[in-house]
């Protein structure tokens, strides 16, 4: 599908949604595509809607082409600026790649310019909550996975321990990726703030095939990653009993 063509479709898809949604399009376009673009990539929409109303994402196959449609609702997009949580990277990666069609376009540099003005202490407090979610649980997994000598879903965790972990360092440094995967893995490897031996050790981690390397290998990272959230003032509680669990409804 040739760029001119995605453009076209995107834009038609854009105008679409917003009149079905019922609401005012704030801004829409597609991301913007690999380069040099070829047949096979699929085509990524995001869009922006003046309304409360919490939407999914869609996707299907247009013409032989996997199409993607992001869709948020103003209110949430800006609650999600003030108030950072796991999504953070990835809605700013897409503001970042977005190519706006439709819609007032200056909003989008609006978006990026407030997410950099997060104070990094109100930042901190308001992502805390969310990060024992990451790389702990999966580590877990493979731990567990050690201990049954489950080497093939030991080796199936990896990309997703890597994955996870990019998504805390992209929220501990501020920053969204500016690429996509797996390219935005090695933008994390200049980053400020990272586990001691971040880079050669995910690249070690990649490149493991024996369950006692990954282990190990993972078990050094983890623990790098638990200094790297002491020495950032990231004190994940670690609680003894279920009676003093922070436990909430709400």
């Amino acid at each position: 599908m040739e760029y001119t063509t995605r453009q076209s479709i995107a834009r038609e898809l854009c105008e679409r949604l917003a009149r079905l949604a019922g609401a005012t399009l704030v801004v829409g376009g597609m991301l913007a595509p690999e380069t040099p673009l070829t047949d096979f990539d699929p085509l990524e929409l995001l869009i922006v809607v003046d309304s409360t109303v919490q939407y999914a994402q869609q996707s299907f196959i247009l013409q032989g082409v996997p199409v993607t449609i992001h869709t948020i609702a103003l209110t949430a997009l800006e609650s999600l600026l003030r108030e950072p949580d796991l999504r953070w990277p990835q809605w700013l990666c897409w503001l970042d790649l977005l190519q706006p069609l439709v819609g007032n376009a200056d909003r989008v540099q609006d978006w990026l310019a407030q997410a950099r003005t997060v104070p990094e202490p109100a930042f901190y407090r308001s992502i805390l909550p969310y990060l024992p979610q990451l790389v702990f649980p999966r580590y877990s997994e493979l731990r567990a996975a050690a201990v049954r000598r489950e080497e093939q879903a030991g080796m199936l965790l990896v990309p997703t321990i890597l994955t996870e972990m990019h998504t805390a360092l992209c929220l501990i440094n501020r920053c969204w990726p500016t690429r996509r995967q797996p390219a935005c893995l090695v933008e994390s490897f200049a980053f400020s703030l990272q586990p001691r031996d971040w880079p050669s050790l995910a690249t070690a981690l990649i490149a493991a095939r024996e369950l006692e390397e990954i282990g190990r290998l993972a078990g050094t990272l983890v623990g790098n990653y638990w200094q790297l959230l002491i020495r950032c003032g990231l004190n994940i509680e670690h609680h003894q009993t279920a009676a003093s669990a922070p436990l909430s409804l709400r």
